[in-house]
């Protein structure tokens, strides 16, 4: 590996069309980060596309809904938020293999089935709203968890701290408009994920 990157090294520094050495240096240190590639960073890849495209979606179907809710149990995208969330649980549950650790092996599945009971169950069911509330609190237990295994890193603390006040605010303005609040909180819980992957 050390020749590898000595020639990455000396490829970039050399002087001749030096737009053309950073484009084949850049291209090089891309293979060069993919061959490292551990199969957690492979999975993460993986969820991180089917997290991204429900979200994509959800944003797109957005029209002064109140509610992250009434667009994921909209018959018009609610079977492909549920494929690529299927996709993802598969990821996420090898990922969480990968980690070992027990409670967060523990938790990811009570995440997941309240997830997929919140886009099955129409909202205006009682029983998607006890969907929703597993699967907030479920999120902030896992948040705790490794806040606690990461000795209160500073910026996933900062960031269980963020959800905290998230959820205050979602809980009160339920009866308004808490669309923007469960993005934030949506968005905040996969920041933490991601940089969890780093620390």
């Amino acid at each position: 590996m050390r020749e590898f990157v000595g020639f990455l090294l000396y490829y970039g520094e050399r002087p001749k069309g030096a737009h053309r050495n950073i484009e084949k240096f850049s291209f090089f240190f891309l293979v060069g980060v993919i061959y490292n590639m551990s199969k957690k960073d492979y999975i993460l890849l993986f969820m991180l596309f089917c997290y991204l495209t429900p979200i994509i979606l959800v944003y797109s179907y957005y029209d002064s809904n109140n509610s992250v809710s009434s667009i994921i149990c909209n018959d018009k995208c609610r079977n492909i938020i549920l494929f690529f969330m299927i996709l993802m649980g598969g990821g996420t549950l090898l990922y969480e293999i990968e980690r070992y650790d027990s409670v967060s092996l523990f938790l990811i599945p009570l995440l997941l089935i309240g997830i997929y009971g919140l886009i099955c169950i129409n909202e205006n069911n009682i029983i998607h709203y006890i969907f929703a509330f597993s699967v907030f609190i479920t999120i902030l237990l896992f948040m705790m968890r490794h806040c606690y295994n990461t000795n209160c890193n500073l910026l996933l603390t900062c960031s269980l701290l963020l959800e905290v006040l998230a959820l205050f605010f979602i809980v009160a303005n339920i009866e308004i408009n808490i669309f923007f609040g469960e993005i934030f909180y949506i968005v905040n819980f996969a920041f933490f994920y991601l940089y969890l992957h780093f620390v």
